[in-house]
């Protein structure tokens, strides 16, 4: 199959598995919803509104699922915008946050006027492309000079092409996250080792980013039990005296246009 084809069956499984996915069911997802990662989030906010000169009046969430950003967002900027592949969900959510103007888009393909955000969030999306040099080049046209483009809970590839190998073993008889399509829509975290954030961060500058700054975490998710806990609190151990980026489970990057 070339990439062009995968590409396009991975953004149809997105839409397919979300637009039939429950607010609920995705809100289970500990990992991404907990006072830790709220707490990083909005540290990254401030210092987004601390750096910047002037008016921040526009926020983009690209890729918004169920809108857990958007609060967050809210704190800080006028003006919110968020847009998802899946139609349904954002029907969903979207009394949840009277504050936010919604619409369905492609990540890579944003009705939206350039030079216009002054932030743009992709967080928990990456992996569910194939590529990242479009969603960039789209970030970069709608940000403003000076904006900042953030991106969060992707899978580290120093660290997953280690880990992959155990999930292929583990779920070599049955989709790990359930189905098919699922394991489609999930595509770094279930096909490949996980995403080089070096090598976004040479794309972002080939592009026109100005600064890239990569940070490297441990997972936030606390809810696992027995080997898989053990496991987490040596690698938590490990990483407090060898901070590499091997030991590290996600990344995040912020941009500036």
């Amino acid at each position: 199959m070339d990439n062009d084809t995968l590409e396009k069956k991975i953004k149809e499984a997105n839409r397919a598995v979300y637009n039939n996915k429950s607010v609920e069911e995705y809100n289970r997802n500990e990992s991404i919803f907990n006072p830790a990662r709220q707490r990083a989030v909005r540290k990254v906010f401030q210092a987004a509104v601390d750096h910047r000169k002037g008016k921040n009046d526009n926020f983009l969430d690209v890729g918004t699922g169920t809108g857990h950003i958007l609060p967050i967002a809210n704190e800080f900027y006028e003006n919110i915008f968020a847009c998802d592949i899946s139609e349904n969900m954002l029907i969903q959510i979207q009394d949840n946050f009277p504050f936010c103007s919604f619409f369905a888009s492609d990540a890579e393909n944003l009705p939206v006027e350039d030079d216009s955000m002054n932030f743009v969030s992709c967080y928990a999306m990456l992996h569910h492309l194939l590529k990242h040099d479009k969603v960039f080049n789209e970030c970069y046209r709608v940000l403003k000079p000076g904006g900042i483009l953030y991106t969060d809970h992707d899978p580290n590839y120093f660290f997953n092409r280690f880990y992959h190998i155990f999930y292929r073993l583990k779920h070599k008889n049955k989709p790990g996250f359930g189905s098919d399509l699922e394991e489609l829509a999930e595509y770094h975290n279930a096909y490949s080792s996980g995403i080089n954030p070096e090598e976004l961060k040479r794309i972002l500058k080939e592009i026109g980013f100005s600064k890239v700054k990569i940070t490297y975490r441990m997972t936030d998710k606390t809810n696992w039990t027995g080997i898989k806990k053990i496991a987490v609190l040596l690698l938590k151990l490990t990483v407090a005296v060898i901070p590499v980026k091997i030991f590290f489970t996600h990344f995040s990057i912020v941009a500036e246009k």
